[in-house]
């Protein structure tokens, strides 16, 4: 069997997880028409069940409302599981009016970031489809629901929205209140509620605090989306940059703005869900995501969850993974209308078709650092600034069927030059074909075991990595190389070298200067958050000297005689010092520099790194210029353009 069919095959067997011919392949058209059935199912598990309530916690910091969260997401689940399938209606209306006067009977919840806008899309949406005048079923929830669940949604709009979150003609919409993932949430419920309570009686003449009716903040928000998208198509996507949960969660809000906004927000909102499965597509394997990324915190550092996140979302569009449980934040995509066209499909299913291909993306970061916003109705409160001038970082990662290696390249700059949301515990790293995960990550270990800022820089080409930690960080250990003990063979040391094998690739660690100590037990750390943390099982390797420069090297075996082969080559690389500059010849051929005193940027065969290059998307499958607002996705015949202008 030819190389290039054996590995489709492969592909194939790893996408369902277990054996296949290539007869059993369905097309990418095939797997988006299932997706009804797919939706069904998961809502259909769990048929005739009564409410399960979540637990409803304390309050997460003083002078805030109880964590609620969880308890509102399991009411949600249910009401919507009880409309879709027309079963224990009165029971579904009656938990919508029991959340929202949960609400209203502990009013510091509403405007609490952390509880309030995390499930109020998913009511918007409901009333949409199932309230007196549904598009989909109406009269499911009655109007006494309608009625009750609009107050403390009224409270939320009033307090939390101000025409100056939706100025745009000067911030270009890169005035974010509090985090990424927030502020999508907090506009999502503002642009809805206006949209869905401004033309009824009880709240049509009604002004918010800032003086401005329903009408004119659904006029202000309208624009504002709009305007949204097309930034983050000219500018990048995602600041919390390949965030499993926090971007999942950034976008489950646009479901909304694509199944019940105007035409040019329904374009807008189709356009930027493509332009994120497209970003997402091109940068995993099985589902599992690679590349460099920023705020994956604790344990999200080793492993990704499969039952939550982009993994829910897999599973839905693209057939990957498993059936996930009902979640209440997932209830957006479950019901939308939204579908990725069939080319995101194709390359999400087709790793081995990908080939090996790199990719390089623009991602904001520069900026003023805001407030944090534990409450969202703060005025005074200054939000995050981020720079229209550039982002300060260039994301770059090595694809191939075999591993994805990625880092985010920065200038090692000092941590106030950056928003905090971008440098909040960025991470590096391969992620290996295989089951179980198999990953490499070398990062500083956060001092509590949970986050850290402005950790690392890094310089990278193919298959070759070479970082340091970098002094002017917040809350950064050791510099440590963790090694998952699923998916890898033990790692052995050899010449000053730790080499470890994966299923379809190679891999070596070494450090630039002194020596190292090599643990096979997980690190285990200091009391996080009420509970022990200790990273998943997995080898620890720790530079003696922490700002030593780390160098990953990784190559798939198919383009190596095998594991001895490696070994040579990568003991054949040369490693040096001209006086701070650390210089490395790759596997690869090329000549990466560090300089260890930070003063100069990295360099790749003699060129400085371009923080800044022309293009925001670069790579086979996605590509666009710098702020022109037109994406192009491609793979073979297949090709869609998405003008965002």
């Amino acid at each position: 069997m030819q190389r290039t069919a054996w590995m489709m095959v492969v592909g194939t067997v790893m996408l369902t997880g277990g054996a296949a011919s290539m007869a059993d392949t369905p097309t990418p058209e095939e797997v988006l028409a299932g997706f009804p059935k797919r939706a069904d199912a998961v809502i259909r598990a769990e048929a005739g069940k009564p409410l399960k309530r979540a637990r409803k916690r304390p309050p997460l910091s003083k002078g805030r409302g109880p964590y609620v969260r969880g308890y509102s997401y399991s009411i949600m689940a249910f009401a919507a599981r009880c409309l879709h399938l027309n079963e224990k209606l009165n029971d579904a209306n009656a938990a919508l009016v029991e959340n929202a006067q949960y609400y209203l009977d502990n009013p510091l919840t509403i405007c609490d970031r952390d509880s309030f806008h995390w499930h109020a899309e998913i009511v918007l949406r409901l009333l949409e489809m199932y309230g007196p005048k549904g598009s989909v079923h109406a009269g499911r929830i009655t109007r006494a629901t309608e009625s009750a669940v609009l107050k403390y949604m009224w409270i939320y709009t009033k307090k939390c929205a101000w025409l100056g979150k939706a100025e745009y003609k000067k911030s270009k919409t890169w005035h974010i209140y509090s985090s990424e993932n927030h502020h999508a949430m907090d506009f999502t419920c503002h642009w809805h509620f206006a949209k869905y309570a401004k033309d009824t009686p009880e709240y049509r003449g009604k002004k918010c605090d800032d003086g401005a009716t329903l009408s004119e903040h659904f006029k202000a928000w309208n624009e504002y989306f709009v305007e949204y998208c097309r930034q983050r198509a000219g500018r990048g996507i995602c600041v919390e940059m390949r965030s499993d949960g926090y971007n999942s969660t950034l976008i489950k809000g646009f479901y909304n703005f694509y199944d019940f906004g105007d035409k040019d927000v329904k374009r807008a909102a189709g356009m930027i869900l493509d332009l994120y499965f497209a970003y997402w597509a091109q940068e995993q394997i099985m589902g599992h995501m690679g590349g460099g990324g920023s705020r994956i915190k604790g344990n999200n550092a080793f492993t990704q969850s499969r039952k939550h996140g982009n993994a829910v979302l897999a599973w839905l569009y693209f057939a990957i993974g498993q059936q996930p449980e009902l979640n209440g934040h997932d209830v957006g995509a479950l019901l939308s209308k939204y579908r990725p066209p069939a080319v995101v499909a194709d390359i999400a299913r087709d790793t081995a078709g990908r080939g090996t291909y790199e990719i390089r993306q623009r991602v904001q970061g520069l900026g003023k650092q805001g407030h944090t916003f534990r409450h969202m109705d703060r005025p005074d409160q200054r939000p995050n600034e981020f720079r229209t001038d550039g982002g300060g970082i260039l994301r770059y990662s090595y694809c191939d069927p075999a591993f994805i290696l990625g880092t985010p390249m920065t200038e090692a700059r000092p941590l106030a030059d950056w928003v905090m949301i971008s440098s909040q515990s960025r991470w590096q790293g391969v992620i290996f074909a295989g089951q179980h995960d198999p990953r490499i990550v070398p990062v500083p270990r956060a001092k509590d075991n949970r986050v850290a800022f402005n950790q690392f820089w890094s310089v990278q080409s193919k298959g070759s990595l070479v970082t340091q930690k970098l002094k002017h960080n917040k809350g950064a250990a050791e510099m440590m190389v963790w090694m998952s003990t699923s998916g890898l063979s033990k790692p052995v040391s050899q010449d000053g070298i730790v080499f470890v094998e994966a299923p379809e690739a190679y891999a070596a660690i070494r450090v630039g200067k002194g020596g190292f100590k090599l643990g096979d037990r997980s690190f285990e750390g200091t009391k996080t958050e009420g509970a022990k943390f200790r990273t998943p099982p997995g080898w620890v390797m720790t530079p003696e000297n922490e700002y030593a420069p780390v160098v990953l090297e990784v190559m798939a075996k198919r383009d190596v005689k095998n594991f001895d082969a490696f070994k040579a080559k990568v003991k054949a690389c040369k490693v040096g010092f001209e006086g701070k500059i650390f210089s490395y010849q790759t596997i690869y051929g090329d000549v990466l520099t560090l300089d260890t005193s930070y003063r100069k940027k990295p360099t790749i065969n003699g060129k400085p790194v371009n923080y800044a290059p022309d293009k925001v998307y670069d790579s086979p499958f996605l590509n666009a210029d710098y702020r022109s607002g037109v994406v192009t996705i491609s793979k073979g015949k297949r090709k869609k353009v998405l003008d965002f202008n």
